[in-house]
């Protein structure tokens, strides 16, 4: 995966919901579900399930800010779990993707 993908969320979840506009996060969570798909790997597949969770919380009439932070911590740490104890560049940037959305949460 290019390192450019992991550059833009990291930035933009350490920008906050004020420079996320919601279409802007689903169309964000889209791209990565349509990437992820393509691994078969137990972790991701945890991921992709709750992206699909936060986007349906992303489009309720009201956002629940509870349950969007209580997901996002989650998909923080399934994140970095899919890293494992890998050193490798890509791992690396998992792990940061990880430790960015459990610090907006």
């Amino acid at each position: 995966m290019a390192t450019s993908r992991f550059e833009s969320t990291i930035n933009a979840i350490k920008q906050g919901a004020k420079a996320l506009t919601v279409e802007k996060a689903v169309s964000n969570i889209e791209g990565w579900e349509d990437y992820l798909s393509k691994h078969d790997h137990e972790g991701v597949k945890r991921v992709i399930t709750d992206l699909g969770k936060l986007k349906k919380l992303l489009h309720a009439k009201e956002l629940d800010g509870e349950a969007i932070k209580t997901l996002l911590q989650k998909l923080g740490k399934e994140t970095t779990a899919v890293a494992g104890d890998e050193t490798t560049a890509s791992a690396k940037h998992i792990k940061e993707l990880g430790a960015a959305l459990s610090e907006a949460a």
